[in-house]
This record gives structure tokens, C-alpha cells and sequence, in this order.
């Protein structure tokens, strides 16, 4: 598994360090002219632009950027106003709004070109190239970069040429052409602005050495990556310092070098971590639960895949498909509209010549007036239809989206509701209370799990029993900490949510009550969990394990609150429950799955 780096856009943002860096106050003393100084309305919004640029808080460098245009645009200054797009461009894809980052960048070009601002036009090229790059579409990124590289070629800052070219590269390496790819990276590293910026040297040798991983070149590769990272930790650019890293370790793990490719993970897992980078850790999460899965170290490889699906779920952003397409179209059809003006003025003036002609012979008039009547009436019908069937449509998709936000919310919010109560829990270590907190917490969980189900599988508002149960239990033995592995036996069946959501709720009670108090003692502890379906649209469920049995004081104290929650979900569930006490304890239900 390798780390992909068209996520981030790392040149993009070296693009803006470097041009930057030289000519911005920081952010204190830009805030402190725009308050105590009196400025004029362009003052105002070329310096709440930069405050935008430099903000470290996006949402607030948003404010600032829109505040900017708005005084830009009551100017009617057009060269202030592009700029002002090509800065919010930067913002929203930062903030992972690709289809308003595509958008602005598209007004910011127009605007260029209306002005004839050649080398304005190619940073607006980077910007939408980067777009296409995030949304995986690579050739129309390669079309852009080139764009942009072309007039770079004849421009005295050759910072930005080879920046364009690095980014260049990368679209290719992802494309799969590597042998353009290299050959980019490879003038970049010829060139004199390499060894004026090792920032710049330190990319294009890690991307040479990915292109060389890629062609299992390992010994050029890890070559190249031991080169590159040294100059980019110097530069604390960790980010791109953590890729190449993990990178370095995934060209061992391939060697089969297992212990090495462990150590650059860590490393790389733990200076993500350190600096906040999500989509890092998130990524580099999955390469250790490969390695380990191959390793066959089951109980690291699980805890990773957790952290991998806790930073997955927390990074997932849906776009709007439909609005981004016509975006990106948008502003090509601009340019064909005088085009398509002229020929419906040619078809307007075919049509009243047949109309004339037709005029010339009465009966024909006559025959052909009766005909268009009916035929009109027949379009008008089907197109009332059709658009009846395009309202309905377009309904469903909006009903989908919205339930598919509404669960992926929910579950956001209950995964905060667990974190808070993990937090609280941690704070009252040895209390009596730490107990409860976290049976609550588990009880959260199992809620959150039904709605992320629903939220990965689609508008489907039936839930899987096997992979869903499956995660649930094992999810409790981690948390737990138990040292076996539980036996399964389900049925590939499915439930409704209203169904699934008390279900989970028993089985989480049931399975917490055996962790917490059945194994005291027991040297080879099991638990059995099989659901089968039956008659009538129901289910059958086992929980069985070989404990130190459920006594009936247990009955009355331990666990209370757990057997009332049980015994009134079922009743939802138009169930039964029995427990049956041989060698362990044996729950039995019959619940229905309707």
C-alpha cells in the first residue's frame, strides 16, 4: 500500500510559502494596521486579504477573504478582485470545499484573461489543475499544469516554473506515466533553484524515489528517500517529511524486511501524530495494519485498524457531484454561447421559411394546422410527464443525500457523546463511578456503529447482521482487552434500523455482562455468539459462555440496570429471552427481524 500525496497538494502550498514568505508582515501586525489605522475602502481589502492569506484559523481567514471582496467589488476593482478569488480558491480547498475552491478559481481566471495577465492566468491554471488532481481526474490536471508551465517557461520567476513542474510530475506519477514523471523531477533537480531551495530539491527527490518504488527500483528509491528526508525535517516541513518515511517503509515491507519497515512506520505514525496531520495518521494507520496482518500480529493490527477507521470516519466529506460538474463545464460553455446564438438564429429563420411555404397551398395549411395541434398537445403531455419524472427524481436523490447526511451527523455526534464520556471516565480512575460511565459509553458506541453502517452502505436502511454484530463484539473484546477470541456463527441476513438499534443494545448489555464478571477464574474462556433466522420473519440468537455462571443474587445487583434495559428491549423486539445456566451461562432469544 502506498501513501498518496494528491491529497494535500504539497507544491501548491510551497508555491505560496515561497511567494509569500518574503513580502507578508505576520498575522499580529497585519490585524493591528487594519484596526488602528484608518484606511481607505482598497487598503481595507487588500490588507483583510492578506489576513485571510496568513490566518491560521480557516473558518476566520474565510470571513476576512469574503469581507475582502465584498469592499473589492463596491471598488469595481477587477485586478484586486481576481486576486481575491484565486485567495479564496486556496481557503476552501484547504478547508475541503473542492467545488467552491473550483469555482472561485474559475471567476479569479476569467478575469485574468479579460485583463490579458498571462502569469496570473497560470497561477489560476495551478489552482485548477490542483482541483481536477484532488478529484483523481489527472489528465485534465496534466492539461493545466501544462498550461501553466508553458508560460512560466518565459517568466523571470523561475521559483514558479519549477514548482508548476514538480506538481506536474506528481499528476503524471499518478496518471501512471512514470517516465514523464521522472523526467520532470529530474529537471527540477538539475536546475539551480534546487540547491537555492532545499524545501524544493527535498520534493523532487522524494517523488523520484515514489516513481522509482513504483518500478520496484527499491535500491535508487530508498536512495532518494533517505536523501530527501533529512532536508525536509530541517525544513520542519513534517508533513511531506511523514510520506516519504512511510514511504521508505512500505519499499522494505516489498523487500520483505519486516523489523526495518516497522521502524520507519512508527516514526512516520508518530510524527503525524505529533503534528496534527489526520490524513497521515489516517493513512499510515492502514500500511501498519497490513504490515502486521502479514506479520500475522493480530492484536497490532487491530488496534491500528481502529485508529485507521477513527481518523476515516472523521475525514469523510461527500461533494456535491452534480453542482461541481456544471462548475467545471460552465466555464467552457461561456465561451460557445455567441456560437450557439448564432445558429438558433439560423434555425428561427429556417422555420419561418417553412412556415411560409407551407402557407402557399390551403388544404395543405389546413391538413398540416390539425396535425401540429394534435402533436403539440401530445409534446405538451409527455412533457409534462418528464418533467414530473425529473421533479421525482431529482426528490429521491435529494431524500438519499439528506438521509445519508442525517446518519453520517448522527453518528458524528454520538462518536463525541463516547468520546466525552471516555475522557470523563479517564478523570475518575478507582471512583465507583468510572464503571457506569464507561458501560454508557459502550452503550453510545453500539448506537453510533448502526449509524455509520448506514451511512457507508448507502440510502439501504437495513443493516447486515453478520459484519455488523461482528464489529460490535470485537469492538467490546478490545475495548475489554480480553486475551481469547470470540466463535461466530450468523446467518447472512439483514435487519431494519428500528430493529437493529435495540438489537445492539441487547447484545452489547449481554456480551459486557459476560467480559465484566463470567471468566473470573476460567483458564480457556469462550464465547459463542450464533443468530439464525426463523420462521415469520425472525431471528434466533445464542449467546453462550463458559463463566462462573449468572447467579440469581448476581441477578438482583451486579447488574440491574443492564437486565432492566434487556427485558424492556425485547419487549420492542416482540421477543422472548431465557437464560439457561450449564457449564457458563446460555441466553437464548427469539426477537423479530422485521
Amino acid at each position: 500500500m502506498v501513501l498518496s500525496l494528491k491529497r494535500f497538494c504539497f507544491f501548491l502550498v510551497l508555491f505560496s510559502k515561497l511567494s509569500f514568505s518574503q513580502n507578508f508582515k505576520n498575522i499580529d501586525s497585519l490585524l493591528s494596521v487594519y484596526e488602528k489605522e484608518h484606511l481607505s475602502k482598497e487598503r481595507q481589502a487588500q490588507e483583510l486579504r492578506l489576513i485571510a492569506v496568513k490566518h491560521s484559523d480557516l473558518n476566520q481567514a474565510l470571513q476576512f477573504v469574503q469581507l475582502s471582496l465584498a469592499y473589492a467589488l463596491e471598488l469595481n476593482d477587477p485586478l484586486l478582485v481576481a486576486r481575491i478569488w484565486e485567495s479564496t480558491s486556496s481557503i476552501q480547498r484547504e478547508l475541503g470545499n473542492n467545488s467552491l475552491s473550483f469555482e472561485a478559481s474559475l471567476k479569479g481566471l476569467k478575469v485574468y484573461e479579460s485583463l490579458g495577465l498571462l502569469e496570473n492566468q497560470a497561477a489560476s491554471y495551478n489552482q485548477i489543475a490542483g482541483n481536477y488532481l484532488i478529484d483523481e481526474d489527472y489528465q485534465k490536471a496534466i492539461i493545466y499544469y501544462k498550461k501553466a508551465r508553458e508560460i512560466y517557461r518565459n517568466s523571470e520567476q523561475k521559483i514558479n516554473l519549477y514548482s508548476t513542474l514538480l506538481n506536474l510530475g506528481e499528476a503524471y506519477r499518478l496518471f501512471g506515466d512514470l517516465n514523464k514523471a521522472k523526467a520532470n523531477f529530474q529537471e527540477v533537480l538539475k536546475s539551480k533553484i534546487a540547491s537555492e531551495h532545499p524545501i524544493l530539491k527535498g520534493y523532487a527527490l522524494g517523488n523520484l524515489g515514489m516513481v522509482y518504488a513504483t518500478k520496484s527500483k527499491f535500491k535508487f528509491a530508498k536512495e532518494h528517500f533517505n536523501e530527501a528526508i533529512p532536508i525536509l525535517k530541517e525544513s520542519q516541513d513534517w508533513y511531506s517529511a511523514s510520506v516519504y518515511i512511510a514511504e521508505l517503509g512500505a519499499v522494505f515491507q516489498k523487500e520483505g524486511k519486516f523489523a526495518l519497515a516497522e521502524r520507519q512506520y512508527l516514526e512516520a505514525f508518530s510524527l503525524a501524530e505529533a503534528n496534527g496531520l489526520k490524513e497521515q495518521v489516517r493513512d499510515i494507520s492502514r500500511m501498519l495494519t497490513s504490515l502486521y496482518e502479514e506479520k500475522r500480529s493480530h492484536a497490532e493490527a487491530l488496534k491500528f485498524q481502529k485508529i485507521y477507521q477513527k481518523y476515516q470516519d472523521s475525514l469523510v466529506n461527500k461533494t456535491n457531484i452534480q453542482k461541481l460538474e456544471q462548475l467545471k463545464s460552465g466555464y467552457e460553455i461561456e465561451k460557445r454561447e455567441s456560437e450557439i446564438g448564432i445558429l438558433h438564429i439560423e434555425n428561427s429563420n429556417q422555420k419561418r421559411w417553412v412556415i411560409a411555404l407551407t402557407i402557399g397551398v390551403l388544404l395543405f395549411v389546413f391538413l398540416a394546422y390539425l396535425l401540429f395541434r394534435g402533436n403539440k398537445k401530445i409534446r405538451q403531455t409527455n412533457k409534462e410527464l418528464f418533467n414530473q419524472k425529473e421533479i421525482i427524481s431529482h426528490k429521491e436523490q435529494e431524500k438519499a443525500l439528506l438521509l445519508r447526511e442525517l446518519n453520517h451527523r448522527v453518528k458524528n455526534n454520538l462518536q463525541m457523546i463516547s468520546s466525552l464520556l471516555s475522557l470523563q471516565s479517564s478523570k475518575l480512575s478507582g471512583h465507583p463511578a468510572q464503571e457506569a460511565i464507561i458501560t454508557g459509553k459502550n452503550r453510545v458506541e453500539a448506537l453510533s456503529l448502526v449509524h455509520r453502517k448506514l451511512y457507508q452502505e448507502g440510502v439501504d436502511t437495513r443493516i447486515h447482521v453478520d459484519e455488523y454484530i461482528k464489529e460490535l463484539v470485537l469492538g467490546l473484546f478490545h475495548g475489554y482487552q480480553a486475551n481469547f477470541e470470540p466463535e461466530f456463527d450468523i446467518a447472512e441476513v439483514s435487519v431494519g434500523i428500528d430493529n437493529a438499534i435495540p438489537l445492539a443494545l441487547i447484545v452489547n448489555e449481554l456480551i459486557l455482562n459476560a467480559l465484566k464478571y463470567a471468566y473470573s477464574g476460567i483458564e480457556n474462556p469462550s464465547l459463542l455468539v450464533r443468530i439464525k433466522p426463523r420462521a415469520a420473519g425472525r431471528l434466533e440468537i445464542d449467546i453462550r459462555d463458559n463463566g462462573i455462571g449468572f447467579e440469581a443474587d448476581a441477578e438482583g445487583k451486579s447488574n440491574s440496570l443492564g437486565l432492566k434495559i434487556i427485558n424492556s428491549l425485547i419487549l420492542q423486539l416482540d421477543g422472548t429471552i431465557e437464560k439457561i445456566n450449564e457449564k457458563g451461562t446460555h441466553w437464548k432469544l427469539n426477537v423479530k427481524a422485521t
